[in-house]
């Protein structure tokens, strides 16, 4: 519908309020103009918009400027003389009114002109800065991301004060008009890469964008995997960092979570404390990071394996305690472990989502039940406990919480094939795993980058063990990325 249709300013402004299905909180301010001889009305929807601007900026002036009825009244003259806003535009269509309407803009309507003015007024309740809760640190900074995503890229601006950052801003979600940004440095991002992010979102046909979760599952939905290949982070200068080495960030409005890509695999094993902490002994603590996430993926379906099928394998003293506990308990090793394993991810989940009073109860009920009165009960072994109980707390050592989803159903694929198929099962897992991981991309970067395909000049940066800052910083950041196979020529045939 286009707006220059010939109308009384009260007909022209039922249409939009119609448009918008006489919402309550859309307000409509008409005003006499030039001693009474001219009208005009202002359209908003309350709560998302400034209203002391609209009052100083918009309504003062246009009461109080003297307005000509004639040929003067242009909508240049007001746009460069009489409204004090920054941001004003004209627009006709109604499809635009609506959208600029619900994104917090002011509708400026004049009798007998078909132009409308579009004013900028938006003031969108945000909460201020608060903590990271997704990675906290020890030394580094104590600011995180907010809803905001203009205030998102503020901070990452405020550690990348550089021209060459470049901020690209679309909206997705044909019912939400999410507002998402793409944050790169121009000279170092890598153009494939950033072609196939594009392309990508671009592929996006959704009603709805609510998160950053939204916008990760689209770009990696054609990728069949349980390790995530996208990096989250609540960190400003972890995304800053990122955005350094050459990733891009994509920034996804009413998200305090942005997002990294490409991701590898050694980036989920990476702290903020690891720069920020100057110790050696800092620097080996990755490694060590890295091991534990292994053997709390393996440690409850090698001890299922061993105590059901290679019982032989283990040292006497051990089998003999294992065996004189297994006779006391009435359930086979791998329920006991299933049991345990389930209730100690029901407790996780729970206490990462309940009140701090109630995680406090639940937490002592779960320590004293499932641990000292289970053993006493004689409903599981002692030593079970104690297994699923290290790879539970080996698990939690990764820094990024996504990838302990991942641990999770892994450690349970684990424990059913030990109990089915023994090492050897688990050693056809292994490989399995191995070649699954060889194969995912994360953006046409391969995940296990620089361990495979080796290379040796990132290895030797920041991959298990931090070198120091200084030769970091020396290193231009480079991707490896997969290489397309070469066609060879085809042969002419002799006719």
């Amino acid at each position: 519908m286009n707006m220059n249709q010939p109308a009384t300013l009260e007909d022209r402004v039922a249409g939009i309020l119609a448009s918008l299905s006489d919402s309550s909180d859309v307000k409509s301010r008409y005003l006499k103009l030039s001693g009474g001889r001219l009208s005009a009305c202002l359209l908003y929807i309350d709560g998302i918009v400034d209203t002391v601007s609209i009052q100083e900026h918009i309504i003062e002036p246009l009461l109080t400027q003297p307005i000509a009825e004639d040929d003067s009244l242009s909508i240049p003259y007001l746009i460069e003389s009489v409204l004090q806003i920054t941001d004003v535009e004209t627009v006709k269509e109604m499809d635009k009114i609506l959208r600029k309407l619900v994104d917090g803009i002011t509708i400026i309507l004049f009798d007998g002109h078909s132009e409308i003015l579009a004013a900028d007024t938006s003031k969108w309740e945000e909460r201020s800065l608060s903590s990271p809760k997704g990675q906290r640190t020890v030394q580094g900074p104590d600011v995180g991301f907010t809803e905001s995503r203009s205030g998102n890229v503020a901070l990452i601006r405020k550690y990348i004060k550089n021209p060459s950052l470049q901020v690209e801003t679309q909206t997705y979600g044909d019912i939400t008009s999410t507002s998402i940004s793409l944050v790169y440095l121009h000279h170092m991002v890598d153009p494939d890469i950033l072609s196939d992010i594009k392309q990508k979102l671009e592929q996006i046909s959704a009603d709805s964008v609510i998160g950053s979760n939204y916008i990760s599952e689209y770009l990696t939905k054609e990728s069949k995997t349980l390790f995530p290949l996208v990096l989250n982070s609540d960190r400003p200068d972890v995304a800053a960092a990122e955005v350094l080495e050459g990733r891009v960030c994509i920034v996804v409005d009413g998200s305090p979570f942005t997002l990294i890509a490409p991701a590898v695999l050694i980036q989920f094993f990476q702290s903020a404390d690891d720069y920020y902490i100057h110790s050696e002994a800092t620097k080996y603590i990755r490694p060590l990071r890295f091991l534990f996430f292994w053997v709390a993926l393996y440690i409850p379906g090698l001890y299922v394996a061993f105590t059901t099928f290679h019982k032989g394998l283990l040292p006497v003293n051990l089998l003999l305690g294992f065996t004189a506990q297994q006779e006391l308990v009435p359930f086979p090793t791998v329920f006991e472990v299933l049991i345990i394993v389930t209730l100690t991810d029901a407790i996780f989940e729970g206490t990462s989502r309940l009140p701090q009073a109630v995680i406090i109860t639940l937490s002592l009920f779960g320590a004293i039940v499932f641990g000292q009165a289970s053993v006493e009960a004689q409903l599981v072994q002692p030593i079970t406990l104690v297994i699923v109980s290290v790879s539970f707390i080996y698990s939690s050592l990764v820094p990024i919480a996504i990838m302990n989803y991942s641990v999770r159903i892994l450690k349970l694929s684990l424990i059913l094939i030990g109990s089915l198929l023994g090492l050897y099962g688990l050693a056809l897992f292994t490989l399995l795993l191995l070649v699954h991981l060889c194969y995912l991309r994360s953006f046409t970067v391969p995940y296990l980058a620089p361990i495979s395909p080796f290379t040796r000049r990132d290895m030797a940066k920041d991959v298990f063990i931090r070198k120091p800052i200084p030769d970091i910083n020396k290193t231009i950041p480079a991707f490896h990325k997969e290489e397309p196979m070469e066609e060879q020529p085809k042969k002419e045939s002799d006719s």
